[in-house]
């Protein structure tokens, strides 16, 4: 079967989480359709023998190891250019989905030609090594129904979200010049150009580590910072213009 969705993942020191990842991916509902493209990024663990198990049952898995030690964003734009289908899902090796996540965002594109990227929400553990369907829960991400206003000024899609794979063909790529935050950044670009669509509904599980990029406050902060002063000049740019065209035509 052609492949609908490309599940992109980076794995950097993961061995200890990529069987579970891996697992829970061929467990989908809609597994069969799925795409599923590990990118080592030159990792010092041995991730490629995991992925190799798994590779003898499940064809549809690919891996890449990159030849020097490459980041997140590098990796997915790797992953990414090397996929094939026409929707696109990130998924972290200690993160978790629900078994019906793909095919829930799947259809919610399917179902709304005009979007861009959809999301759901997401269940919190700083337990690792949990399940969606059994975790130790310590919060939740849960969105209100999208907005462009909530999007700029909160830039939360979550770690689970669904998009087109033609929206890279206007917008580009993940910028690497980003350590932690680059996908915010993403959805930000998306957003400005195209609709977003939210699902009332919990696809996936993350756990929250002191340890992870994104939550190194003296390296996300400083993205943050970066990504909203840009985008928040550009709206306002936005509203400047369509207030002087506005004042041009009552003339």
């Amino acid at each position: 079967m052609i492949p609908t969705v490309s599940v992109i993942i980076s794995s950097y020191a993961s061995e200890a989480f990529i069987a579970e990842c891996l697992s829970d991916l061929v467990a989908q509902t809609i597994a069969d359709q799925l795409e599923i493209v590990v990118v080592d990024a030159s990792s010092p663990q041995n991730e490629r023998a995991v992925v190799e198990q798994y590779q003898k049952l499940h064809p549809n898995i690919s891996y890449i190891r990159a030849e020097t030690r490459i980041g997140i964003y590098a990796a997915w734009n790797l992953a990414i250019q090397c996929s094939s289908a026409p929707y696109i899902i990130t998924f972290s090796t200690n993160d978790r989905l629900a078994s019906n996540a793909c095919e829930l965002l799947k259809t919610a594109l399917d179902e709304h030609p005009d979007v861009m990227l959809v999301y759901g929400n997401t269940w919190l553990t700083l337990t690792p090594h949990q399940t969606f369907e059994a975790h130790i829960q310590c919060g939740a991400f849960d969105w209100p129904d999208y907005s462009f206003d909530f999007i700029l000024n909160n830039c939360c899609v979550g770690p689970h979200p669904m998009w087109r794979r033609i929206v890279h063909g206007t917008i580009g790529y993940f910028d690497e010049t980003f350590i932690a935050i680059g996908d915010q950044d993403m959805w930000l670009r998306i957003a400005e150009r195209y609709q977003m669509h939210h699902i009332p509904e919990y696809t996936g599980l993350y756990w929250y580590s002191e340890d992870g990029i994104g939550n190194k406050r003296d390296i996300a902060d400083p993205e943050i910072e970066r990504i909203r002063g840009h985008y928040l000049c550009r709206h306002d740019q936005r509203l400047q213009r369509i207030a002087q065209i506005s004042q041009m035509k009552q003339v």
